[in-house]
């Protein structure tokens, strides 16, 4: 595989009233082509201001204060505005969460499609709306010719979310970013989606960013897995190491919170306290205050993400030997 996308140093805060957010603080990764990358962790953690940092997408007050976004060996960072809005869409599309806010009510969902395939691409009207049509059917979305005509809210929830995809995919793009895509449909559905998807992966050859705070679904899909808190990057590592050799303490209290399967829980562990507030950051490690290992070293220095082993990376003042999903060591 070839290196699609790497992120150096990134570094996005939020200027407001009440202070400045460090919503990414200084995240290094890289995705392959092909690949699958999942970015887990709780709300306020960084991952989708991370998706709209690659975009280019942030809006006043927040800026992109420093690092490089490498995307096909270019860095997106010094590129204009005029040459970012050709790449989003046609070579980097983002699929957001909430499909109906995403498109827009007044138009059809071929007409959605289609004005996405007038600005990148060179199809007659004719050919535009076939092509839609075509979209429709390859996400698997039923009578494709009838629906292409609709509205969005004639389309239940996972019609809609399969719609947005076919939009995405419409150019064919390199990167598909995917921000919680599954999110308020049922357990059914979402695998009939991330079956979706995964097969477009390999047919057309994308890389997919996948936002989620559903280590399972990461599981089932992705090949490689970030975990985000508080703005960095705490853990990464392919996901059968980080499945079997979780090193960090919120990575451990993330794989805690999932229902076994096997057997009935009769309560779920969970990590105590609230991500912190970015404005506001507690000094050295940005989860001592949730953290059961802190010792004095953890509330003064701030730990930086070193590789324990080949591909596997983590941020953590405690980590020295491998831990196992049911013990930590010290």
């Amino acid at each position: 595989m070839r290196e699609l996308l790497r992120v150096e140093g990134l570094v996005t805060r939020f200027y407001t009233d009440e202070g400045v957010v460090k919503a990414v603080d200084g995240s290094w990764f890289a995705l392959e082509a092909d690949e699958a990358l999942g970015v887990v962790g709780e709300s306020g953690s960084g991952k989708t201001v991370t998706a709209l940092s690659i975009m280019r997408l942030i809006e006043n007050p927040g800026r992109i204060e420093s690092g490089r976004i490498l995307f096909r060996g270019e860095d997106l960072l010094e590129k204009p505005e005029r040459e970012m809005r050709r790449i989003r869409g046609k070579e980097i599309s983002m699929v957001f969460q909430d499909s109906l806010s995403s498109l827009n009510p007044t138009l059809t969902i071929g007409a959605q499609i289609a004005r996405v395939l007038k600005y990148h691409t060179r199809l007659t009207r004719r050919a535009r709306w076939q092509r839609a049509v075509k979209l429709l059917e390859a996400v698997g979305i039923p009578e494709p010719a009838k629906r292409v005509s609709h509205y969005p809210h004639q389309l239940s929830g996972g019609m809609r979310q399969r719609a947005l995809i076919a939009m995405a995919i419409s150019c064919n793009p390199k990167l598909l970013i995917l921000d919680e895509p599954t999110t308020a449909l049922d357990v059914t559905i979402e695998a009939q989606i991330f079956g979706l998807i995964g097969e477009l992966k390999d047919e057309f050859r994308m890389g997919v960013f996948l936002i989620t705070h559903d280590l399972s679904v990461v599981a089932s899909f992705c090949q490689q897995v970030i975990i985000m808190y508080a703005g960095k990057i705490v853990e990464e590592a392919d996901v059968q190491e980080l499945y079997g050799n979780p090193l960090h303490p919120y990575t451990l209290g993330l794989l805690r919170s999932i229902p076994p399967l096997e057997e009935e829980a009769e309560r779920l562990e969970s990590i105590p306290g609230e991500v912190p507030d970015l404005i506001n950051l507690p000094p050295g490690c940005n989860f001592s205050p949730r953290c059961a290992l802190t010792d004095e070293r953890c509330w003064h220095e701030e730990p930086e993400l070193a590789e324990v082993s080949p591909g596997h990376r983590v941020a953590c003042h405690r980590v020295a030997v491998p831990v196992g999903v049911g013990e930590i060591h010290g």
